[in-house]
């Protein structure tokens, strides 16, 4: 399988720090795939991170 749109990844991740937005779902999957987050811990963080208005 290949997965959609994973070319850019990282460079969503880079805007999101240029420009300082917050992006859980971008943050994690390059966590995921750049940093060996494992994918049940991400999947774990992003469900039970505080609520916020989005």
């Amino acid at each position: 399988m290949v997965i959609e749109s994973i070319d850019n990844i990282e460079v969503a991740y880079e805007l999101g720090k240029k420009y300082n937005v917050y992006m859980p779902i971008v943050e994690t999957v390059y966590k995921v795939i750049y940093e060996n987050l494992d994918p049940k811990e991400a999947v774990n963080n992003l469900m039970t991170r505080d609520k916020k208005s989005e």
